[in-house]
């Protein structure tokens, strides 16, 4: 298999939607918190801000970057990765827990 930006991409893309799943299962995993013990909801934060940052990342880089893939599609990943980009980015920094 030959590693081109393309494929690239898609597995940037796959990892990050895995590694936000890992993190949502990951929080029910390590049992309720409280106020006094946050450190489930921290790592469940942890890992899905990680998934999908590499999400964002892999859509706005392969709609720059990715080659043989249609200029719709590309314009494309570009829109839907700067919205996820910007909604992560104000509804993160106005909730408490993150």
């Amino acid at each position: 298999m030959q590693w081109n930006k393309k494929t690239i991409m898609m597995v940037g893309l796959a990892g990050g939607i895995m590694l936000f799943f890992i993190g949502m299962v990951a929080y029910i995993i390590l049992g309720p918190s409280t106020d006094t013990y946050i450190m489930p909801r921290q790592i469940s934060s942890l890992l899905k801000l990680t998934g999908m940052g590499i999400v964002c990342i892999s859509m706005i880089v392969g709609g720059f970057f990715a080659e043989k893939i249609e200029k719709d599609t590309k314009i494309l990943l570009l829109l839907f990765g700067m919205i996820l980009l910007l909604l992560n980015i104000f509804l993160f920094s106005s909730s408490q827990f993150y």
